[in-house]
């Protein structure tokens, strides 16, 4: 449990250092800002151990996830490393909502939603200037 804790804070730190880049990315891609938002507003929650977000929004995160297609992806935005990032993205909120679905534990739950968050952080770091 004392592991998931710290994987937790690492994952919040990470999450807070890149929300600037975040809300500049998302601003231009108005799907993506939704799709953050909801995964803020229920990631949070779970990291305090209130699993009850992510159980009554996995669906509508898997929506937000669908919205978010290549098509629509600015043109400054695209290349194939987000391609590929999108579709796994895609691919894991599908996953956590099947957890939810199937009523896995909570560590299971946990640990997928904690892999999506971190394809989420690996898309935004795409943007960030390397120092």
């Amino acid at each position: 449990m004392m592991k998931l804790i710290k994987s937790l804070f690492a994952v919040a730190f990470f999450f807070a250092i890149n929300t600037v880049s975040a809300q500049s990315i998302a601003s231009k891609w108005p799907q993506l800002n939704d799709f953050q938002e909801l995964l803020v507003k229920t990631f949070e929650p779970a990291g305090e151990g209130n699993f009850g977000p992510i159980k009554n929004s996995s669906e509508y995160l898997v929506e937000k996830a669908e919205a978010l297609d290549v098509n629509t992806m600015p043109q400054d935005l695209r290349n194939p490393k987000a391609d590929e990032a999108v579709v796994v993205l895609k691919r894991q909120t599908k996953l956590v909502a099947e957890l939810v679905r199937t009523k896995a534990s909570d560590v299971e739950l946990m640990k997928s939603f904690q892999k999506l968050n971190e394809t989420y952080d690996r898309l935004l770091s795409l943007y960030v200037p390397k120092k």
